[in-house]
C-alpha cells in the first residue's frame, strides 16, 4: 500500500540556488520556501519543462500548504497528466510539481545569472497583465 507523502522536495543542489536568489532578488526576499517552490513550479510549468530530481532534499511539509496551494499543485499535475486519475496519486502529483519547480529554478537562475532578470520580471508582469485582460476573466470581474 502506497503512503501519502507528507512533504515536497527539491533537488539537493537547488538549496544553495534558492538561498542565493532569496539574498539577491527582491521578489524572493521575505518569502517562504513554499512560496519560492510554487513560483519556480509555475515558471517550469509555463515553459513546459520538467527535470527529474537527482538527490531529494526536504523543502517544506504538506501541512504548510493552504487549500489554494494544493489546488495550484493539483492543477499543474492535472494539466500535465491530462487525466483526472492523477489526482488519486499524491506521490505522482508531488513528483510532477517537484520536477517543474526544479526546471523553473534552473530557468530563473539562468535569467538572473545572465542579467536578464529585469527583462524577465517585466515580461512576466506583462504576461500576467495579458492574462488578466483575457475576455474570459473580464466576465468574472465586477466593479464594487
Amino acid at each position: 500500500m502506497a503512503t501519502t507523502p507528507d512533504r515536497l522536495y527539491i533537488d539537493y543542489d537547488d538549496r544553495d540556488v534558492y538561498k542565493k536568489l532569496a539574498d539577491e532578488l527582491d521578489l524572493f526576499k521575505g518569502t517562504t520556501t513554499k512560496e519560492q517552490f510554487l513560483f519556480t513550479m509555475a515558471i517550469g510549468f509555463k515553459h513546459r519543462t520538467r527535470i527529474p530530481l537527482v538527490k531529494k532534499e526536504n523543502w517544506f511539509l504538506k501541512k504548510d500548504m493552504k487549500p489554494d496551494d494544493e489546488a495550484l499543485v493539483n492543477a499543474v499535475a492535472l494539466a500535465d497528466a491530462r487525466s483526472v486519475d492523477i489526482l488519486s496519486d499524491a506521490g505522482a502529483v508531488f513528483k510532477i510539481a517537484e520536477e517543474y519547480a526544479h526546471a523553473g529554478l534552473a530557468i530563473l537562475h539562468d535569467k538572473v545569472g545572465t542579467g536578464q532578470f529585469g527583462t524577465f520580471s517585466k515580461r512576466f508582469e506583462g504576461e500576467l497583465s495579458d492574462i488578466l485582460q483575457h475576455p474570459s476573466l473580464k466576465d468574472m470581474q465586477h466593479d464594487e
